[in-house]
């Protein structure tokens, strides 16, 4: 909920006058939003002491939030009847409606109830698709609803007229059986005529020296009983409050007149002991304050002396400790110059020792080189003699393999080689054969002179044909 009031207002708002800028800023609102493009129509219903509960016709859906938990000419609403639910785009209506959050929605279809998603079969926050004949009928709020109501002249025990305030905070919790069983106004007659009875019967078992006490009682019991009443009508009370007690203004006065004699003698007693109290105070402040300033002196003039004591200690410290510093920085440097002399020794000792022992280690190491450089190169070529000597041995025994296999193998390869000639002639002929211009004749047409195209190289292949053909 939110109220669109100016800054000036809010800060007046959180001093005296809340109820009366917060008024100001309602009757503001509703104003403003009376016009043809949103807000709500006229209510007629009857004003009646404190609360009263209404069904307010709001002209657009979406202005639903904006009205909720204002007061509109003081009425306040529980149930809002929208006269147009359908979102638009400029004068066109859309298929989806989209019901505000913190209401319980009814639905209607020609006056038929459409049942919802919701346990009550009300319809739950957020859009939806609807028909074009459906029509959010009624939004019935799901807050807390405060319902402030006097109950007036009531007879306490002994039978004095007292007033009384109360406060019922309840909350609907099934939508559809509230609003199709009893409605706003008539529920806010039965919760009137149940807290008239139900505080008179209470007033009437209560003396007027504890009706006050009412205003911090526990009614549950009345929570409960209400609870059960209204469980057909879907209410559930959460709470039931006695704001305050008024009683006759004559009796008022007597009360508080007695009431405040012994306050009053009280008072006095306590304001003579206070007195005294503060004359003692002050008598024994004065002499502390002396007391104090005397020790202050005392231990002035004791610190002063103990200062002077220490300064003259102080002193013969710090020259008795300025020319011990002084021989013991003479000692430290006779010392110092002393071992420097003698690392400076000690670094030529060793750098003469480093550099003989370079020298050696280095003729050394070059008469090993040498010697493993010699011995390396006799090596190779020692190895290099014996591998050559024993390849030609090797190449030498090949040959010699090799003539003898071919010794014994003469007369397999003459055949073979002979194969291999006629193979060679067969090859010849058929590339002779694969030329197109090329005419083949037999022996016979040759000698009748048949062949008109007998070439001398057309015979020869003839005759060549006929030899290979004879030793085949």
């Amino acid at each position: 909920l939110h109220f669109p009031i100016a800054a000036a207002d809010a800060v007046q708002c959180c001093g005296v006058g809340f109820a009366q800028k917060r008024g100001e800023a309602e009757s503001r609102i509703t104003s403003d939003m009376g016009n043809s493009f949103g807000g709500f129509e006229d209510i007629f219903a009857a004003k009646k002491d404190g609360t009263t509960l209404v069904d307010l016709r709001i002209k657009k859906l979406r202005d639903a939030p904006s009205i909720a938990g204002l007061r509109p000419k003081n009425f306040t609403p529980v149930v809002l009847s929208p006269e147009s639910a359908m979102e638009g785009i400029g004068c066109c209506p859309c298929c989806y409606t989209s019901i505000p959050s913190g209401f319980s929605a009814i639905v209607t279809k020609f006056g038929a109830v459409v049942d919802g998603d919701q346990e009550d079969q009300t319809w739950s926050p957020g859009c939806h698709c609807f028909y074009p004949f459906y029509t959010v009928d009624k939004l019935v709020s799901q807050q807390l609803i405060t319902f402030d109501t006097p109950v007036k002249d009531c007879k306490t025990a002994n039978f004095i007229t007292v007033n009384i305030d109360v406060m019922i905070q309840f909350k609907i919790v099934k939508a559809k059986q509230f609003v199709y069983s009893i409605g706003a106004d008539k529920f806010d007659d039965l919760l009137r005529a149940s807290q008239d009875e139900v505080l008179r019967m209470i007033s009437n078992e209560t003396q007027l020296a504890e009706i006050f006490d009412l205003c911090g009682r526990d009614f549950t019991d009345v929570v409960e009983e209400f609870t059960k009443k209204f469980e057909p009508y879907g209410v559930e009370v959460v709470n039931f409050t006695v704001k305050n007690v008024r009683i006759p203004d004559d009796m008022a006065q007597d009360a508080e007149d007695k009431t405040l004699f012994d306050s009053k003698t009280t008072r006095d007693h306590m304001k003579q002991k206070f007195d005294r109290q503060r004359v003692q105070i002050d008598e024994a402040k004065n002499k502390l304050k002396e007391e104090c300033d005397n020790a202050r002196m005392a231990a002035e003039q004791q610190a002063e002396v103990v200062k002077n004591q220490a300064m003259k200690v102080t002193s013969e410290v710090v020259s008795r400790t300025s020319r011990d510093i002084q021989e013991l920085e003479a000692n430290r440097d006779l010392e110092q110059k002393k071992l420097l002399t003698e690392a400076e020794l000690e670094v030529s000792k060793q750098k003469a020792q480093i550099m003989a022992l370079e020298r050696e280690m280095n003729s050394r190491t070059e008469a090993e080189c040498a010697k493993i450089i010699a011995e390396a190169e006799a090596f190779s070529k020692q190895t290099q003699t014996d591998a050559r000597i024993e390849a030609a041995q090797k190449l030498a025994n090949g040959k010699q393999a090799i003539g003898i296999a071919e010794g014994a193998a003469s007369e397999a390869f003459a055949l073979r080689r002979a194969f291999e000639s006629e193979l060679r002639r067969l090859m010849i002929l058929e590339q002779v054969t694969r030329k197109h211009d090329m005419k083949i004749a037999t022996s016979q047409e040759n000698t009748v002179s048949m062949n008109s195209d007998n070439l001398a190289v057309t015979q020869a292949v003839q005759q060549g044909v006929e030899a290979v053909r004879a030793k085949l």
